[in-house]
């Protein structure tokens, strides 16, 4: 009985997969950033996502190999060419990483909610901690050289309503009313992430060779 409570559960089990593929895509995509960028903020930044990204995965492995299951197929050193000129400039890489690791801490947060083993939760744990930590790193950095983006403001509202009407959230037809400050910070922020997206797309579809990646690029 005792065995079975502590088995990997399903919700475990695909948090591990999820954060070994991605994880060892970051370990590509950090090597590759490091062997090009000179800005030396970004560049002490970069050397600090490898380090946590690498601790992470031993964890990982340890655990895949206790528990007698195959480690996921994740990205290798053969998915990285380091000698392949710039792609992107240093600004770009330190908003990439920015952005990673707003995605970073809500995958781990989740992760850590649906995990019931301890040392399973305490990995998750460990990892939201060093996910604020990058954060901070990354946001101190984009304020510092003035590109750090806010999202919108709102002008302070004299007394609180409350919502009585179904318009206020089927206003598909006639009148438009207003964005709330929720709307608006939601929108700002899946805007920032698909400029971010688009910019990485376009990159990549102008250098790679391989017709059918391209065309799914495209």
């Amino acid at each position: 009985m005792d065995n079975q409570k502590n088995r990997l559960t399903s919700s475990e089990i695909t948090s591990f997969w999820a954060q070994y593929i991605q994880d060892t895509m970051s370990v590509c995509i950090s090597k590759y950033v490091l062997a090009k960028v000179k800005d030396s903020e970004v560049y002490s930044l970069f050397e600090f996502t490898l380090e946590l990204t690498e601790k992470h995965l031993h964890v990982l492995r340890d655990i895949f190999k206790a528990e007698k299951l195959d480690l996921p197929i994740g990205f290798t050193d053969k998915d990285v060419n380091l000698d392949a000129p710039s792609l992107f400039t240093d600004t770009f890489w330190l908003v990439y990483i920015h952005e990673m690791t707003m995605h970073g801490l809500a995958g781990y947060s989740i992760s850590f909610s649906v995990s019931a083993r301890k040392d399973i939760r305490d990995h998750y744990y460990q990892c939201n901690i060093d996910a604020m930590d990058l954060y901070n790193k990354s946001i101190e950095i984009l304020i510092s050289k003035g590109i750090y983006q806010r999202s919108p403001y709102f002008s302070k509202t004299e007394r609180g309503h409350s919502i009585t009407e179904w318009g206020y959230v089927m206003d598909l037809f006639g009148d438009k009313r207003q964005l709330n400050s929720m709307e608006a910070g939601n929108i700002y922020f899946n805007l920032k992430k698909s400029i971010a997206a688009k910019a990485l797309v376009n990159g990549f579809k102008q250098v790679t060779k391989d017709k059918d990646i391209h065309s799914f690029m495209e």
